[in-house]
């Protein structure tokens, strides 16, 4: 084992993590392929233990790699492996067909080249590195079985939710946001190939670190073998990925030039800065190596091209290969890559995709994913439907499904009542025959339809039951969302809050929406509520990222939505300092924000909801919602000016339908012509102005409003009685 190139030692890591910045990023003049640093920056920024607990796990790490690459264990580490490990790869994409099974065949061979040293292109590592060359125990192989032990390839597509997604928009990785949720991270590498926007390649995640549902590799659908990223298209950013999933760092350490950073790994040369294209000579010397042979730029964690990216080091594979041990165990003894025995004839039902929790009429149209999880072409099938134990109604399936072929059934339509339902849909007959495994036949979800709230509408939460009748909760990453909670309030003892101030998963959206309502018969509507919240970074920070809060309206039961109101920051916060621990509002800590629901009178069902978009502040509370319509009274609509009422005694009332926006100011005299009362009419002018005459004397009285371009007056009964 050769080690000569020794870095400066850094025991833990406190230089390459203060050195991760995307500044460096910048300062380089080409850009990042590889996104995980920025990534576990963010993190970082998020959670100020973290870099805590990565020290510590790098102690261990280094500790264990020692011991396993030393001289006396060599024989031992060559026995111990391969470690094959199972991979699914989630093909995200707007039309997902245009990655063929056979594209990820190849991408999956190129890795088990270049993990097992095996890659012909290593020809091209210089005389003074070949000794370092390494080919670790680390093996891929496909799934063969989903995580509810149903035949799979391996390689899974669903039509995105998005054109392209950032590095930081984790919602590539959940079904319900538009993307695909992970299988067992314990027993599944996950491979997303999506559409990377920013110019970046992939990203991945280092052990230990991000949300369990986010573990995994992401990358851009133009890397793989033969796709159109050029010089990027031989599959070697997956390679590069799934070295920081196993815990490798950047060959310069993420220094930015400094030659003081580390990437833990003693017989990779110290190097200034990424390395980008084909260099040439071979031998390339910079501020850090300036002597022969130089860098080791040909190295997979490096930023060359593809075509010059051909290595690991010996250390590298050891530690990735200890790192997969102390790390990531629970791949080692994971069935995911076991095949099932397919029986011959064996229909069975994937998901339900409708309904997914709520309906907004009574008439319902289930869709089911239809599977053939047996040897024989499907070509019939009878789907029943069940609502709360009742008489099971049929659809009868005709179709051709080949071996492990999915299709999606849309049902006939049932009719149910108001309230919470059960539903039980199954499969049976498959090509009029038996089904061969009755385990995959059923499918069973709740659901509930509720008549539109009247209004007005309010809501206190002060009722236990949660969430309210008729409302609901939409929770994609089935983490932290909203929540009842006592002794917290702007009235009575409860409130509904979302605790971003421990949700650690960023960009991560929770919708809690409000029964469905209709606005007929009113001239104006709105929407009321009361809020509190807090931020854990200072407010005037610039560019920060902060928790948001939106209210919206939806008219197609939640499929589109409308944003009425969004605001973070400083127009969300009702505490003006950064506060460090998890926020709780004192009584003067509310602020009562309205939202115009006028455009939907008329426009039949509407669903309204809060949306809480995490990124890792404070918490948000909620209280005293409050919806409600209005209605111009018929004579002021029609005169456009009105008094009231007559006969007064204190107070009246000047009204305006609709905004008199010429109006210059309201005069008021006595039966002598005499002006007791004045108000003008400064900026934009109100519909209402209040006029108190409790102290003029009994009779007759004119009330003037006077325009830019008319004058309108009306008589009044003033009396003491």
């Amino acid at each position: 084992m050769i080690s000569y190139y020794t870095k400066p030692f850094v025991s833990c890591l406190v230089i390459v993590l203060a050195c991760i910045t995307i500044a460096s990023a910048q300062a380089r003049q080409q850009p990042d392929r590889c996104g995980t640093m920025p990534v576990l920056e963010k993190e970082f920024k998020k959670d100020p233990t973290l870099k805590a607990r990565m020290q510590a796990a790098e102690q261990r790490l280094q500790q264990e790699a020692k011991q396993r690459s030393s001289q006396n264990n060599t024989n031992l580490r060559e026995e111990a492996g391969p470690y094959y490990i199972p991979v699914v790869f989630h093909i995200v994409l707007s039309n997902p067909n245009v990655i063929t099974d056979a594209q990820v065949q190849a991408q999956l061979d190129t890795l088990n080249k270049d993990y097992a040293g095996l890659n012909g292109d290593s020809t091209k590592i210089p005389a003074a590195f070949k000794p370092l060359y390494a080919k670790s125990n680390i093996r891929f192989v496909l799934a063969k079985r989903t995580p509810d032990d149903v035949s799979t390839t391996g390689i899974e597509r669903y039509v995105a939710g998005k054109s392209s997604y950032s590095i930081t928009d984790n919602s590539v990785k959940y079904t319900s946001a538009g993307g695909a949720n992970a299988w067992n991270p314990d027993k599944y590498i996950n491979v997303w190939i999506t559409n990377l926007s920013g110019g970046y390649l992939g990203y991945g995640t280092f052990p230990n670190t991000s949300v369990t549902a986010e573990q995994g590799v992401v990358i851009t659908y133009t890397s793989l073998p033969g796709a159109s990223s050029g010089a990027y298209n031989r599959g070697r950013t997956l390679t590069h990925e799934l070295g920081h999933f196993f815990n490798l760092y950047h060959i310069w350490g993420d220094d930015n030039g400094s030659c003081s950073g580390t990437d833990y790994v003693d017989d990779t040369p110290n190097q200034a800065d990424a390395t980008y294209g084909c260099p040439s000579p071979a031998i390339v010397t910079d501020n850090c190596s300036p002597t022969a042979p130089g860098i080791l730029y040909e190295d997979f964690m490096d930023y060359t091209d593809d075509a010059c990216m051909v290595m690991f080091t010996m250390l590298q594979a050891s530690r990735m290969e200890t790192a997969l041990t102390l790390y990531r165990a629970p791949l080692l003894t994971s069935n995911a890559a076991t095949p099932i025995v397919l029986k011959t004839l064996d229909a069975s039902l994937r998901n339900i995709l409708q309904p997914t929790g709520r309906i907004c009429s009574t008439t319902l149209t289930p869709a089911v994913t239809l599977r053939n999880s047996g040897a024989t072409t499907l070509t019939s099938a009878q789907i029943y439907v069940r609502v709360d134990g009742g008489t099971a109604q049929v659809t009868n399936w005709t179709g051709s499904l080949v071996s492990l072929g999915a299709a999606t059934v849309t049902l006939n339509n049932i009719t149910v009542a108001e309230g919470n339902h059960a539903l039980k849909i199954y499969v049976a007959n498959p090509n009029g025959g038996t089904d061969l495994d009755a385990t995959n036949d059923t499918l069973t979800t709740s659901f509930f339809f509720y008549n539109p709230s009247s209004l007005p509408f309010t809501e206190s939460f002060e009722n236990s039951t949660f969430p309210p009748v008729g409302w609901d909760i939409v929770n994609p990453d089935k983490s932290y969302t909203w929540e009842r909670v006592t002794g917290v309030a702007k009235t009575g003892n409860a409130s509904i809050v979302m605790r971003n101030f421990d949700y650690s998963a960023n960009d991560q959206k929770d919708y809690i929406r409000l029964p469905l309502m209709s606005i007929a018969n009113a001239d104006s509507a709105f929407m009321t509520f009361q809020v509190a919240a807090a931020v854990v970074t200072n407010p005037a920070t610039a560019n920060n990222v902060w928790d948001t809060l939106e209210v919206l309206v939806s008219k197609d039961c939640g499929v589109t939505y409308t944003s009425l109101y969004k605001k973070w920051g400083t127009s969300l916060i009702t505490r003006s300092t950064a506060v460090s621990t998890s926020f709780v509002p004192v009584a003067s800590e509310w602020r009562k924000d309205s939202v115009n629901l006028t455009p939907y009178i008329g426009a039949g069902n509407i669903m309204l909801a809060f949306l809480n978009t995490a990124e890792w502040e404070n918490n948000i509370y909620l209280d005293d919602i409050n919806v409600y319509k209005t209605s111009i009274n018929p004579n002021l609509k029609a005169r456009g000016f009105m008094v009231t009422p007559s006969p007064a005694k204190d107070v009246i009332a000047v009204e305006f339908y609709p905004n008199p926006s010429t109006l210059k100011g309201i005069s008021v005299y006595n039966s002598s012509g005499q002006k007791v009362a004045e108000k003008l009419v400064s900026g934009t002018p109100s519909t209402r102005y209040e006029f108190n005459i409790s102290r003029c004397s009994a009779g007759i009285y004119i009330v003037r409003a006077v325009y830019s371009d008319k004058t309108m007056t009306q008589k009044i009964v003033k009396t003491n009685n």
